[in-house]
């Protein structure tokens, strides 16, 4: 195997956010689910349905288990998908997933800088009322 494609939600910013950080041992090439090139590559796969890996010899992962092969491929996080897949911790793999992704609209929203500063400049810093004879105290 000589590199993965890993098909994601463009839609969703945490999804865009991960795409750009691969830094890989195997190419990961992220490809928008909802994109012609996907389309056109991986005929019949569902935009959005869940995060799907397929290698460039054919083999396919879904899920929990396309999030592990996606760490597998990653130079800094080969061991933790080695323990993770193991089946006493996959549970655990597949919880973290299944959170990311059921969660992953809300996380999205947070995911921009510019409406997390424009929601936290919203936010009132209440001013400080210590006494100046107590803070000299």
């Amino acid at each position: 195997m000589r590199r993965l494609f890993v098909l994601y939600d463009a839609d969703c910013g945490l999804c865009r956010r991960l795409a750009s950080w691969l830094a890989t041992l195997i190419p990961l090439l992220p490809l928008a689910a909802q994109s012609a090139e996907a389309a056109r590559l991986f005929p019949g796969h569902a935009p959005g349905a869940e995060l799907a890996v397929v290698s460039d010899q054919g083999a396919v992962w879904l899920g929990d288990h396309a999030w592990i092969m996606c760490l597998y491929a990653l130079r800094n996080y080969r061991d933790w998908a080695r323990k993770l897949s193991h089946p006493l911790l996959l549970p655990l793999a597949r919880q973290a997933y299944a959170t990311l992704s059921t969660h992953r609209s809300t996380i999205s929203r947070f995911m921009g800088a510019r409406e997390l500063a424009d929601r936290l400049g919203a936010v009132p810093v209440p001013s400080c009322s210590v006494a100046s004879d107590e803070r000299n105290a």
